[in-house]
């Protein structure tokens, strides 16, 4: 069952915006997964971008769905072009946090300790799932805030292999008397990390005026458990030196534990991501550059990064093939407009934009071709209006 999740505006705000007849601005779908592991139906909240059919996309998967999908997908639309346009997974907890996200069971919390259950859960049934019914690329990021986090930790140390990249968000690491802390200290020197990225958030839970060799030694305020154990936490991963591991944190002064998950998100992509903008700006003042080249060594780049063929945007190359066109280099920019159309091969902009290198180049027929293929695959009166005056 999939049900959209809408943001209703007003008619006047839509009117510049509005992607549906019925005043709806769609950024997602409420899709469901039945698990035997756990024995019970699931709910997941899945954002796709709003690409071209043939396009596949790395997936962010979050814990606490309900609570952090849509600033997530609000994050990755915004940040389009710095970082990748990614498929988001929420999934929902519905009140089984205790439960889920913790990988030992505690004499307090009788419901606790199948966050084992929860990772199978992950890997064994929400992956197929997710792979075989959206347009999925082979690079997974996971992200886990509080007892999220812890989750995500847990991850790291014992099931590494199933994501490519960690989000750790003021994990609560305190629980069970630091076992899962105590664990990650022993067995980090020993893990294998090659080709991972880890990004660790802090949050400021200290009360004013302390500092963090104070915190450390201050056992009775049960607000600073989560600092007690993520700094230590922080120190194991300097000290193991993970060969082969990505990884960088951050603390934030001004954010506590409820707050930071915002901030923290976004500046985790921005880390994980730091190589993928392709900057156009580099061509300024340097016609000497081919751009064709240029752009092809960036994207093999991506794709040793991420492990897996990244594709240039449709509407980066576009962009370029027209900036070509314009300073006077139209054998580049014919091989832009053809990299679109070999790409994305049911693109109706990517044979129009062909159409109009044609047109420009005094090519009559392979212009009307070009247009015609366009309308085929979409209407546009734009397109039609140039074909009709070709063909006059």
């Amino acid at each position: 069952m999939r049900i959209f999740i809408t943001i209703i505006f007003s008619v006047i705000c839509l009117s510049a915006f509005a992607q549906r007849r019925d005043n709806r601005i769609v950024i997602g779908t409420v899709d469901t997964v039945y698990s035997k592991i756990l024995n019970e139906r699931r709910t997941l909240l899945i954002h796709v971008p709003p690409g071209n059919k043939d396009e596949r996309y790395p997936v962010l998967y979050l814990l606490d769905g309900e609570s952090h999908f849509y600033s997530a997908a609000g994050i990755v639309q915004q940040m389009a072009g710095v970082i990748p346009d990614m498929i988001i997974v929420g999934i929902a907890t519905e009140g089984t946090r205790d439960r889920d996200y913790t990988p030992t069971q505690v004499s307090d919390s009788k419901g606790s300790g199948r966050g084992v259950d929860f990772t199978k859960f992950i890997e064994k049934e929400v992956f197929p799932y997710v792979d075989a019914h959206y347009p999925t690329a082979p690079y997974r990021v996971l992200s886990g805030h509080s007892l999220g986090g812890l989750l995500v930790v847990n991850t790291l140390i014992n099931y590494p292999a199933m994501f490519n990249a960690y989000i750790i968000i003021d994990p609560a690491l305190w629980w069970d008397n630091k076992k899962l802390l105590k664990q990650a200290q022993q067995q980090l020197p020993a893990i294998d990390l090659k080709k991972k990225s880890v990004f660790v958030a802090i949050a400021n839970n200290m009360p004013p005026g302390i500092d963090t060799i104070t915190v450390m030694k201050d056992t009775l305020n049960h607000n600073t458990n989560i600092t007690r154990t993520v700094l230590p936490f922080v120190k194991a991963l300097k000290e193991a030196k993970p060969k082969g591991l990505r990884w960088n944190y951050k603390f934030y002064p001004n954010e506590r534990h409820g707050t930071i998950e915002l901030n923290a998100e976004y500046d985790a992509l921005r880390y994980l991501f730091d190589y993928y903008q392709f900057r156009d700006s580099q061509f300024d003042g340097h016609p000497e550059l081919n751009v064709d080249s240029v752009l092809s060594a960036h994207f093999k780049m991506l794709s040793d990064r991420l492990g897996y063929n990244v594709v240039p945007p449709e509407s980066l190359v576009n962009s370029l093939a027209y900036h070509c066109w314009e300073i006077k280099k139209p054998k580049e920019a014919f091989l832009l407009f053809k990299r679109n159309i070999d790409n994305h091969p049911q693109s109706a902009n990517a044979f129009d934009s062909l159409g109009d290198f044609y047109a420009g180049a005094g090519e009559k027929q392979k212009a009307i071709d070009a247009y015609t293929k366009s309308l085929t695959l979409q209407e546009t009166t734009d397109t039609r209006k140039k074909l009709e005056e070709l063909k006059k």
